[in-house]
């Protein structure tokens, strides 16, 4: 029965030891793991928009948007903060975009936003 035991004990440590490099892998660069706060997932709601006008030197974009599903915000047209300030210079008064928005502890930011493709 002591043998039986010993045995029980080192199968058990050896598949243990087996077992431990899988769970120290990184992970990091499966879809979805560790994208940049500007790169939109598949589960990120996206707003349709047009920008009414630019500040490149605050780093916000007045848009006039329909309704923030994930903010549960009606459409309006409002001030945007942009996570990457400098993306404003990328835009102009009536771009149409397809943008992301969240509530940062009381500020809106975008923090995803592309052009819309033209029809």
């Amino acid at each position: 029965m002591n043998h039986t035991l010993l045995s029980l004990v080192a199968t058990l440590g050896l598949c243990a030891a087996l077992a431990a490099p899988a769970a120290a892998q990184d992970h990091s660069s499966h879809a979805g793991h560790g994208a940049t706060p500007a790169a939109a997932s598949q589960d990120t709601v996206l707003t349709a928009g047009e920008i009414t006008r630019v500040d490149t030197r605050g780093g916000k974009l007045t848009i006039r948007h329909e309704d923030i599903r994930n903010l549960d915000m009606p459409a309006m047209t409002m001030v945007f903060a942009l996570k990457n300030p400098g993306a404003a210079a990328d835009f102009k008064a009536g771009d149409k975009v397809l943008f992301h928005a969240e509530d940062d502890g009381g500020t809106l930011s975008i923090t995803h936003i592309n052009k819309a493709a033209h029809p």
